[in-house]
């Protein structure tokens, strides 16, 4: 189910026109109250997003 869920979030992002500003590699963080928790990297980051 959650397969299912990703690749409709996928897919409404890339009908948002999201695709071309996001599906490229990169590198992101997470933080919580200012303070990096957590820090990685994505091929594809609309697919990260998702």
């Amino acid at each position: 189910m959650a397969k299912k869920y990703e690749e409709n979030v996928y897919n409404w992002l890339k009908r948002k026109g999201l695709a071309t500003k996001y599906e490229h590699a990169g590198i992101y963080c997470i933080k919580i109250d200012s303070h990096i928790v957590y820090i990685g990297k994505s091929f594809n980051m609309l697919k990260r997003i998702s």
